[in-house]
């Protein structure tokens, strides 16, 4: 009933580009079906009859009309994202100024491009407009529980990527400071995001909690779990990631897997950490904006090792980066940024200027209860002063 309510409900420009599609593609057995149900002059004992279909084919052939009709009705929405937000803005109108059949076809439609695409929050908005306009019927409490679960994998999703954020915050604190106390808050959250998969699993939590074991492994403890398979979990993860629709924000986290390879391969096969330093210096101008998803700006560190180890830190002196943006609230990527200049500066024969550039960093941040980085800025400055012979100084450095 509800198939032939909506096409007999469709204004005549609708009803006549959907005829005009099933005549161009031949589709007679949809169309002589439309045509009937639009007229209103047949009833089903009589299409069946016509088109010599059993009961089961006339069941089948009314789905596949009513897919083609909710198609026609949204027919451009697959193309771009921004012709679902489009569509989107259509939702009032639809309910309240549409016949009901059409309003319903169009959000059921709309909520299939929806899920395709991975949109969640506006799911939210569809889900609850098909509450709305099922309100008197038997789907009401279908829809409300779709609604319900959506609401809570979406509070769910929201919680486990501000738990990668801290995560990744407090990360970069043990690496300077190297904390026992820190890394078993470290263990708390990678708990948190698991109880988070286990009452909501997805493929975007998982990919949340993969990114937190690897980053546990690489930096933190690489004996954390005797089964743990470090490549098989990268490699399972940028699997994940690749097979998102193009319009999931997750889609964009391709570069942060991209440096764990390259974190985990840098010293056990510089051939193939190779392509992903080459992406990731690519793109190292906005790199360390990527700091909540995974702790890209060790990358900067990590990229002078990678070079002096294959004997190309010439590279390193003369590629022009550009501007590297960062988080200023960051002070572990201005950390970073600073020893990368300093560096970038000494390997250039420019100590005075390296030289210059720790001692900012000395006077900028307090580093006294992150024994690591204190003591690794205190013995690069050391050795800068002994390059240039200043002795005393190097003393005077390590005795703060």
């Amino acid at each position: 009933m509800r198939l032939k309510k909506i096409i007999s409900q469709l204004d005549v420009k609708a009803y006549e580009d959907l005829e005009r599609q099933l005549t161009k593609t031949k589709a007679d057995h949809f169309l002589y079906l439309s045509q009937s149900y639009r007229n209103g002059n047949v009833n089903d004992e009589e299409i069946i009859k016509h088109l010599n279909i059993n009961a089961n084919s006339f069941y089948v052939l009314k789905s596949r009309l009513y897919t083609k009709v909710k198609n026609h009705l949204s027919e451009d929405i697959d193309v771009y994202k921004d012709d679902i937000l489009n569509n989107m803005q259509q939702i009032h109108d639809a309910c309240y100024n549409q016949p009901r059949e059409i309003a319903i076809a169009f959000l059921e439609k709309l909520e299939a491009d929806l899920l395709k695409y991975d949109m969640h929050s506006e799911l939210l908005v569809v889900y609850s407009a098909l509450k709305k306009v099922n309100l008197k019927s038997e789907h009401y409490f279908h829809y409300s529980q779709l609604y319900n679960k959506h609401v809570a994998f979406w509070l769910s999703l929201e919680k486990s990527e501000a738990i990668l954020g801290n995560f990744n915050q407090i990360l970069a604190e043990h690496e300077f400071s190297k904390s026992k106390l820190i890394l078993d808050k470290l263990a708390f959250l990678r708990l948190e995001i698991l109880n988070h998969l286990n009452l909501n699993p997805s493929r975007q939590i998982e990919i949340i909690k993969n990114l937190i074991d690897i980053e546990l492994f690489l930096f933190c403890c690489k004996d954390m779990a005797p089964e743990f398979d470090i490549e098989k979990t990268l490699h399972d993860t940028a699997k994940k990631i690749s097979e998102l629709p193009d319009s999931s924000s997750h889609k964009k986290w391709e570069i942060g897997i991209d440096y764990l390879f390259f974190e985990y391969y840098k010293t056990l096969s510089p051939v193939k950490a190779q392509p992903y330093y080459e992406k990731l210096n690519a793109q190292i101008h906005n790199l360390l904006l990527y700091n909540s998803i995974c702790l890209t700006p060790k990358f900067l560190i990590s990229k002078i090792q990678f070079l002096a180890e294959r004997n190309e830190i010439e590279k390193l002196i003369n590629e022009s980066t550009g501007t590297i943006l960062i988080d200023s609230y960051d002070m572990y990527s201005k950390v970073m940024l600073g020893l990368y200049k300093g560096m970038i500066n000494y390997y250039g024969g420019k100590t005075k200027a390296a030289i210059t550039g720790l001692n900012e960093l000395i006077n900028e941040f307090s580093f006294k209860d992150l024994f690591h980085i204190n003591i690794e800025i205190k013995l690069t400055l050391c050795f800068l002063y002994i390059q240039i012979k200043d002795f005393d100084l190097a003393e005077n450095i390590m005795s703060r």
